[in-house]
């Protein structure tokens, strides 16, 4: 959600931003759906070893649980092997036979165990199953949604603007949300926040560290991760896609797709390190127009006219809060050739560390069709690697509910499978929650409730959940709907 664009006219917020305005549809793709990774099979359990010393420890994968067996004499044998995922338990004795496969974790299949791996001695538990990949043996499956979490519907919130506050308040406010049914987190990252155009020069809030911090927090409180790459050291929205300046040097799509790759690669890197492994990733926060497209001023808001445009970017039209028509002397729209090499450079970054982190696609037409589809299409034929679909639902800007229900039940018919989620939203919370657990066949996956420890104008008239006071935070009315939607959601949560 931006914050600038909202002095535009009513007369152009006919679809919303992130909070920031609203832009003209994307341009359309080709054909073809983003096909979520379906679960691998499991290779054969493996024999038990021969009796003698201590086996290996297993080690953890990514479908089910295996337990392994135990044998008569001595340590156990180095046959059996766990699945890749599930937690391996090695039982004392020899000849250990392999464990069997163990059920994977919430939102995956289950995955049997592989051959090759051992259960060693008092082996340790891996963690749970990542959507069922193959045991370590076995072939590879792509992961399923839902990673390692014990979930698999997801009550989320953007709490990215209590970073500043201290870990102890933020742990609070943790464990607040979490006793009112909230199980996911979604942070915003900046690429130079103390940049000329950035954020916070100051202190650089909202940079890669201090997200660190707090997404180890999050993941410390048993709590799923989004990490929102915004993609620009500032806001990033329908209005406003700035390329950061240190960015601007690259005089070719091939040079900043390269960049955007090592960028998100370092990244995911420093999380990882951090104790902040990400669950799911997006690439690009509402991508409506495109990304890296702008000049921006050091307020983060496009410069007005041809020295606003970056001359290499991934625009599928110009359009800014500056400019609502593209400026004279513009140079041609990259389109999807463009803006595909930058996206797929970001998503496949991700899945070269880890390919068990869910990679996500943001636009801001919870109201519209036709956008979101020739957005998917054109995302599918660049070949970005993505297996959800998100879009912003305010009321103030995508309209009544009854239309976010209609654009998720047409793109889940036309892409069969991708899953979906509520990226942002801000009143309407019960319809909202309600319109992704309706989905057939799990494909919705939840909501994340921007901003929610403040009232503002995207969670008008006072529907915030959480005010803050110094380190203490009070509840509000209509956090009681969220105590209402543990219990008609349990079945998933």
């Amino acid at each position: 959600m931006g914050r600038a664009y909202l002095v535009l006219s009513a007369a152009i917020l006919w679809g919303c931003a992130n909070s920031d305005g609203v832009s003209p549809p994307g341009s359309a793709g080709s054909n073809g759906g983003g096909a979520a990774g379906s679960a691998g099979t499991a290779g054969n359990p493996g024999s038990a070893g021969n009796p003698g010393s201590a086996g290996s420890t297993a080690t953890a994968g990514t479908g089910g649980a295996a337990t392994g067996v135990a044998g008569t004499s001595g340590a156990a044998g180095t046959g059996g092997a766990a699945g890749t995922g599930g937690s391996a338990s090695g039982s004392a004795g020899s000849g250990g036979g392999a464990g069997t496969g163990g059920a994977a974790g919430r939102g995956g299949t289950t995955a049997s165990a592989g051959t090759g791996g051992a259960a060693g001695r008092g082996g340790t538990t891996g963690s749970a199953g990542m959507g069922g990949a193959a045991g370590r043996g076995g072939t590879t499956g792509s992961a399923g949604t839902g990673g390692t979490l014990p979930f698999s519907f997801y009550i989320g919130a953007d709490i990215t603007e209590q970073e500043p506050q201290s870990a102890a308040t933020r742990a609070n406010l943790l464990t607040i949300m979490k006793s009112h049914g909230f199980n996911y987190i979604r942070l915003r990252t900046f690429v130079d926040p103390r940049a000329a155009d950035g954020y916070d020069k100051s202190n650089g809030w909202g940079g890669i560290d201090p997200t660190v911090a707090f997404g180890k927090q999050v993941k410390d409180a048993g709590m799923g991760l989004l990490i929102d790459f915004h993609y620009a050291d500032n806001w990033a929205d329908p209005a406003k896609q700035c390329v950061p300046p240190a960015w601007q040097v690259h005089t070719t799509i091939a040079a900043l797709a390269t960049q955007v790759h090592d960028y998100t690669r370092d990244s995911i890197n420093k999380l990882i390190a951090g104790g902040a492994r990400p669950d799911m990733v997006q690439i690009g926060n509402e991508s409506t127009p495109g990304i890296l497209i702008h000049k921006c001023d050091s307020g983060g808001i496009p410069i007005q006219g041809v020295n606003g445009i970056n001359p290499v970017n991934g625009a599928l039209y110009y359009y800014s809060e500056r400019d609502p028509n593209p400026p004279a002397g513009a140079p041609p729209v990259g389109g999807w050739t463009n803006l595909g090499q930058l996206l797929k450079a970001g998503a496949q970054a991700v899945k070269e560390i880890d390919p068990g982190i869910i990679n996500v696609l943001h636009l801001d037409r919870g109201n519209d069709v036709a956008s979101s589809r020739n957005f998917i299409m054109g995302a599918t034929t660049a070949g970005v690697p993505f297996e959800v679909f998100g879009e912003s639902c305010y009321t103030s800007f995508q309209g009544p509910p009854s239309a976010w229900a209609t654009t998720f039940s047409a793109l889940a018919t036309q892409f069969p499978n991708l899953k979906f989620i509520i990226a942002e939203y801000g009143p309407d919370q019960r319809i909202a929650n309600d319109t992704m657990w309706n989905m057939p066949n799990q494909r919705g996956l939840g909501t994340f409730n921007w901003a929610p420890t403040q009232a503002g104008f995207w969670n008008e008239p006072n529907h915030h959940l959480l005010t803050r006071s110094g380190t203490t935070f009070t509840v509000q009315p209509d956090m009681a709907l969220y105590d209402q939607m543990v219990i008609a959601y349990a079945s998933r949560l």
